[in-house]
C-alpha cells in the first residue's frame, strides 16, 4: 500500500502561527474587558471633601427612614412588619406632596403592593428608579434593602419640583417580595411592575435598582468578588458599583459619567455577560425580561458586608455619612437620565 504524502510546516512557521494566535487571544481578552469595564469619568481617589449643608440634611433623614422601615424582619412571613414598611414609606411620599399609587396583588394569601410615585406626562417613555422594601426570611435587612429605600425616599424629597423633559416620565417605585422564596418568580413586585408596563405598551428608556448601599470600609482586603470580577476591580470596599448587563453599557456608562461629575465619592462600573447571575440578583432582573436597559447600584452586598441576609443587617451598621454622599450623585445620574439627552 502506498504511504500517503504529508505536508509539515517548518518548526519556526508554526511557532510564528502561534505566536499570532496567542497575540490575537492577548488582544481580544483585553479589548472584552475594556469594552465590559472601562467607563467615562475620573474615579474619586483619596479623602471624601465635607458634605455641604443639604448633604448633611440627606444624612440625617436617612437613619429614621432605615430605622423605621428596617428595625424588624419584614416580609410576607411577616405581614405585619411588612405592612408597617409600607405604611411609612406611603406617608412618607405623601408628606412630601406625592400622590402614592398602589399596585396590589396577593401572595401565598397575604395581600402585599409596590409602591409608586411619578413626575412627568403620563404617556411618555419611563426613568424608573427602584428599591425593594422587604427583608430576606431571617434577616432584618437595614442595609438590604432599607439602605435602598432610605435612599429612595430622600430622592423623591429631592426631585419633588423636577419635570423630566417632554416624552419622558420619572417614576419611583418600591417593590415589594424581591427576596427570596419569591425572587424571579410570579410574584416578585418588580417583574409584577414590569409586566403591567409591558401589558400598557408603556417602554422603559432606563431603569436602575438600589440594592445594597450603605455599607463602606477603607480597609484593604475588605471587598471580595468571584472570578474573573477579582482580577478587574479594587479590593477596598470604598466604592459603589453600577452593574448592567451587555445590553444596558450605554446605560451604565451614562450612569457613572452623571454620578462622577455630581459626587466626589469612588464608583466603579461594569456592563457583564449576562452568565454573570451576581449581575442579575437584584430588580433590574425584571426589566432585562423585557428588553428594557437597566443596572443596579450596589455596595456589592454579599462581597463585602459580613452581615447580608443575617439578623445582624442592622441599621446601626449603616455608614449614613457616604449613604449621603452617594444620594447626591443618584440625584445627578436621575436628573441626567430624565434630561432625555444622549
Amino acid at each position: 500500500m502506498p504511504g500517503t504524502l504529508r505536508f509539515r510546516a517548518p518548526q519556526s512557521t508554526r511557532v510564528r502561527i502561534e505566536i499570532a494566535v496567542l497575540a490575537a487571544l492577548v488582544l481580544f481578552v483585553a479589548f472584552a474587558v475594556g469594552f465590559m469595564t472601562a467607563m467615562p469619568g475620573e474615579r474619586h481617589r483619596g479623602p471624601l471633601p465635607p458634605l455641604d449643608g443639604e448633604g448633611r440634611r440627606i444624612a440625617e433623614n436617612l437613619k429614621p427612614h432605615v430605622v423605621a422601615v428596617a428595625s424588624e424582619e419584614h416580609n410576607v412571613a411577616h405581614p405585619e412588619a411588612l405592612e408597617r414598611s409600607a405604611r411609612y414609606i406611603e406617608a412618607a411620599l405623601a408628606g412630601f406632596g406625592y400622590a402614592v399609587a398602589r399596585q396590589e396583588f396577593e401572595t401565598a394569601g397575604i395581600k402585599v403592593r409596590n409602591l409608586e410615585v411619578s413626575r412627568g406626562g403620563p404617556d411618555g417613555r419611563l426613568v424608573v428608579i427602584g428599591a425593594h422594601y422587604d427583608s430576606r426570611v431571617g434577616a432584618v435587612g437595614a442595609n438590604d434593602n432599607g439602605s435602598g429605600v432610605a435612599a429612595l425616599l430622600e430622592l423623591a424629597r429631592l426631585l419633588k419640583d423636577f419635570r423630566p423633559a417632554a416624552g419622558l416620565e420619572l417614576s419611583l417605585v418600591f417593590y415589594v417580595n424581591e427576596e427570596l422564596p419569591w425572587s424571579r418568580t410570579e410574584k416578585m413586585g418588580s417583574l409584577v411592575h414590569a409586566r403591567n408596563l409591558a401589558r400598557e405598551g408603556r417602554a422603559v428608556a432606563a431603569m436602575l435598582s438600589l440594592e445594597t448601599i450603605g455599607y463602606y470600609s477603607d480597609a484593604r482586603g475588605s471587598q471580595r468578588y468571584p472570578f474573573p470580577l477579582s482580577l478587574l476591580y479594587p479590593s477596598t470596599g470604598d466604592f459603589v458599583a453600577f452593574v448592567g448587563n451587555l445590553r444596558a453599557r450605554a446605560l451604565v456608562r451614562r450612569a457613572v459619567a452623571a454620578f462622577r461629575a455630581n459626587a466626589a465619592f469612588p464608583s466603579e462600573g461594569g456592563a457583564l455577560p449576562d452568565f454573570i447571575d451576581d449581575a442579575a440578583r437584584s430588580d433590574h432582573w425584571s426589566y432585562w425580561r423585557h428588553g428594557w436597559p437597566a443596572l443596579m447600584v450596589t455596595d456589592t452586598a454579599p462581597f463585602r458586608y459580613p452581615h447580608y441576609h443575617t439578623p445582624e443587617d442592622t441599621p446601626d451598621k449603616l455608614d449614613h455619612d457616604r449613604l449621603a454622599r452617594v444620594v447626591r450623585g443618584l440625584e445627578g445620574v436621575v436628573r441626567e437620565l430624565a434630561a432625555g439627552a444622549e
